[in-house]
Formats: C-alpha cells, structure tokens, sequence
C-alpha cells in the first residue's frame, strides 16, 4: 500500500508539472512560433503532431483497459498518413490476441493489415481513397516498443518511422537490429533494406511507465512480463492521464493543427470498449 500510493502522489506531481509547462511557457512558444520565422514553425507543428499521435495511442488503449487480458493486451497504437502538412490520424488498433485466439494479433500488425482492408473495402464500395497497397512515408504511434513481428512488417510495409510510448527490455531495439552491419564477419550481412527510423518518445508518459515497470519488477521479480504490469492501477492511471490530457489539449501551432487535433479526438472519441474486429475473419 505504501509503494502504491507514493505511485499516486508521484502520478499526481507529474500531472500537475505537465499543467505546469502548458501554461506561460508554452504560450510564450506559441506566440513566438506563431509570429516566428517559417522554419521554426515548420518545426515546430511536426513535433506537436507526434505529441498528439502519442497522446492519442495512450488514449486508443485507455478507452479499452482491461485488467484480466481477455481481449489481448493493453498496447495499442494510431497511424499517421503521411510527413506532410495533409498527413491525419487514418486509423487505429489495440492488441487482439486473445479474444482471436490468434498470437499473431498484435496492435501495430492489425493497424497495418486493417487500414490497408479498410482502403480496399472502401475502393470496392466506389469511394475514392489513396491508390496504395502498403505503408510508404507513414507514421506508427505505439504505446510499447515494436517487437520483431511488428518490426519486420513495418519494415515491408515501407513505413517511414515509428515512435513508442515505452521501452521493452525484453523485445524491443528489433528495428535497431536489423540495421545491424555484420558484413565484416565470416557469412555477415549487410543492414537489412527499407529501414525504419524507431524512436522512444519524448513525452512524460513514456517515463513513468518504464519507471512503474521498473518499479513492478523489484516488487515481483525481475522475471514479471511488461503485459502484467499494463494491467495494473499504476499503469491505468498513467494512461487515464494521458486520456485527459488530450481531451483538454489545444493545438500551439493552432493555424496548422488545429484541425488535425480535432479529428484525433473525434477518432479516440469514437473508440469502443469492446472487441471490433477488422474484418469478418480478423
């Protein structure tokens, strides 16, 4: 009960920081990025977008907690369209793999296969959507780092990069790894092709769940699995948090985000608890 309520209170302190900093300080940036130069606000606008992205996968998983696991795990992730200033939030998934009875269901596989489904169902319906059939110059927004599943998919996909909302000591660096160089060894390759640029976010959320993790393995053993820890109140709040902070958000660079912020909460808003599969037999 002590550990849980220092979590609380540390919960708490950091939500209050992160008030904190939206206040005075970033209305000082926003009008200086607004009246700034175009390069600054160039800048600018992107790194709010994959602020928003993470916001809105923590939020994708929020609408959706669990604390048995029956649907799948609590991780899920957004997709962003592309690296323009037209670039939306297209779609989005969580992990499936239990109520599919299907190991391969995980978040960012069934955001890749369902907004491709989605595009082809929508064409064969008469609508017009974007003439592609895979993930070029896309963005995933993923609440834990890639595994290598997801890794090699992205990777074939030709998505551009992918940024997590926290690290995976045990499964993650798998984009990292195949870009390693062992062509220098007796039967070594070279890094393997359409690499993906992988970035841990920067976004306080991202640290207080690596350091509840940490936190979880002391209590539990450095054996405990990260997908119990997802399902814990620690974990909840954290997510909750950052549920409630999108909900509240208002864009910096209003001119160009305001309404892509808008329909990110129109999509996180749309969510449902339950189950939806992406297709009749997925």
């Amino acid at each position: 009960m002590k550990k849980s309520g220092f979590y609380l209170r540390y919960l708490f302190s950091a939500v209050v920081m992160i008030t904190l900093v939206g206040g005075p300080k970033a209305q000082a940036r926003e009008r200086s990025v607004e009246s700034g130069n175009t390069s600054s606000k160039a800048v600018y606008w992107k790194t709010e977008r994959d602020y928003i992205g993470m916001l809105a996968a923590y939020s994708v998983v929020y609408k959706g907690w669990q604390k048995d696991n029956a649907r799948g795990y609590n991780i899920g992730s957004v997709l962003l369209s592309s690296d323009s200033l037209n670039s939306r939030l297209v779609f989005w998934a969580r992990n499936c793999n239990a109520v599919t009875h299907n190991e391969t269901q995980h978040g960012e596989v069934r955001l890749m296969i369902g907004y491709l489904a989605k595009l082809n169902a929508d064409r064969q319906h008469g609508v017009k959507v974007p003439d592609i059939k895979n993930l070029a110059g896309c963005t995933v927004y993923t609440t834990l780092e890639p595994c290598a599943q997801c890794s090699g998919m992205m990777t074939l996909q030709k998505v551009r990069n992918t940024l997590y909302g926290e690290s995976d000591p045990g499964f993650g660096k798998a984009l990292e790894r195949l870009q390693l160089d062992s062509s220098s060894l007796p039967n070594g390759y070279q890094p393997y092709p359409r690499p993906v640029i992988s970035e841990r976010a920067n976004i306080i959320y991202c640290n207080l769940l690596e350091e509840g993790y940490a936190a979880y393995q002391k209590k539990y053993g450095a054996d405990a699995h990260i997908t119990d820890f997802l399902k814990s109140e620690v974990a909840r709040l954290i997510f909750e948090s950052a549920y409630s902070e999108l909900k509240a958000y208002k864009a910096k660079v209003p001119s160009i985000n305001d309404k892509f912020l808008d329909e990110a909460k129109k999509m996180v808003e749309s969510v449902p608890k339950e189950f939806v599969p992406l297709h009749p037999e997925i």
